[in-house]
């Protein structure tokens, strides 16, 4: 196991910062929100790559499990986490892991990182959906219409900017890092 360099810390502690700042941004819809916790996920992901980005997410989560308002519609403890979008938000975890394994393994295919991306969404909707459908006593059917059908279109953009502007991102830092 490699040491972390100091600035590999400060990024990350950085990009917790920016999970905490743009995920309670949020539209409520109804039990799920949309909200840009998926987009804040996926452009940490890009510009730390899989294990840096696991490790930024896992902090923010422990951040709104402690009670911080980090959690959709400013809310965070143990009663969100055991609430309708828990599942989501623990799904996030694949979509950090799957879309990091893009990222770090296809560095210069955006199409495949974009795609490990919606493999990882498609495995979020999954846990959510189930949970969802446990918390409100849904069928699963019901659950899938009200928790994932109306984000399908918004997340696919989401992946799509965070993937662009993650790269871009993660391009000028490596180019910054170079100079000193």
């Amino acid at each position: 196991m490699r040491k972390l360099k100091i600035q590999e810390l400060v990024l990350a502690a950085l990009m917790t910062a920016v999970l905490a700042i743009l995920s309670p941004i949020s539209i409520p819809i109804g039990p799920v929100p949309i909200s840009l916790g998926t987009f804040a996920v996926c452009l940490s992901v890009t510009i730390l790559g899989k294990n840096l980005g696991t490790v930024s997410y896992l902090t923010y989560l422990l951040l709104g499990l402690a009670g911080l308002p980090v959690f959709s519609n400013y809310e965070g403890g143990l009663a969100k986490l055991m609430g309708p979008t828990g599942g989501y938000l623990i799904g996030m975890l694949f979509l950090s892991l799957l879309g990091g394994f893009g990222v770090d393994r296809f560095a210069k295919k955006p199409i495949l990182q974009y795609l490990f991306f919606l493999l990882g969404i498609l495995l979020c909707y999954i846990m959510g959906t189930l949970w969802l459908s446990k918390v409100l006593y849904l069928g699963f059917m019901k659950a899938l219409s009200v928790g994932v059908l109306p984000f399908i279109g918004p997340d696919c953009i989401k992946v799509f900017l965070a993937l662009v502007l993650g790269r871009k991102v993660k391009a000028i830092l490596k180019k910054r890092s170079g100079e000193c």
